[in-house]
């Protein structure tokens, strides 16, 4: 790569990507993979369906780099605009939401608990966590999801999602008070 000294900073390796470059485009695809992964594996709930799914996002990207303007956006942004639209593809062809995963989404995080019932107990957590949030409307699901599970800042939730980072704040707060809600009514807290 030409420019060693920006080898992290997305913007030059898209623009770099745009220019030709691959090996840009490797860095990009390094930088963004687990991201883009965790988002749409945290739909689907099958790990080959995910990885299938990201290695269209990344083909679409890189068949769009050509005709992709940065207009001030995060690289990070722009692929997760792809994850959702494939997403939404992926979701219309199978006629059906994939919420359930007999394997569930938190069994893929390491667990350092030494306990069984240490173990059993967090998974119990997370099984009720993950029931909570699927009883969220779509867009705050998607906020909750990308703010706590991928860690994205309101401003790059906002450019992702098309809203202002007020509608985001709104969204959050709303799908907080509803699962606090849901919480306390269910006795979980």
């Amino acid at each position: 790569m030409k420019e060693d000294n920006f080898q992290n900073d997305p913007k030059v390796l898209m623009r770099l990507a745009k220019l030709g470059d691959g090996e840009a485009f490797g860095q990009l695809y390094e930088l963004y993979f687990v991201l883009v992964f965790r988002y749409i594996y945290f739909r689907v709930k099958n790990k080959e369906e995910a990885n299938d799914l990201v290695q269209t996002v990344f083909l679409k990207v890189f068949c769009s780099l050509p005709n992709f303007q940065e207009q001030n956006k995060s690289p990070l942004a722009y692929f997760f605009t792809v994850a959702r639209n494939t997403f939404i593809d992926y979701q219309r062809t199978k006629k059906e939401i994939l919420l359930d995963d007999p394997e569930g989404v938190f069994e893929q995080i390491p667990d350092k608990a030494d306990n069984p019932s240490e173990f059993v107990e967090k998974e119990e957590i997370n099984q009720v966590v993950h029931r909570v949030i699927k009883q969220l409307a779509d867009d705050q699901q998607e906020v909750i999801v990308l703010k706590f599970i991928n860690g994205m800042l309101n401003k790059e939730i906002a450019e992702l999602m098309s809203k202002t980072e007020e509608a985001i704040r709104q969204l959050q707060c709303r799908a907080l008070k509803t699962l606090r809600e849901i919480f306390k009514k269910e006795n979980i807290l």
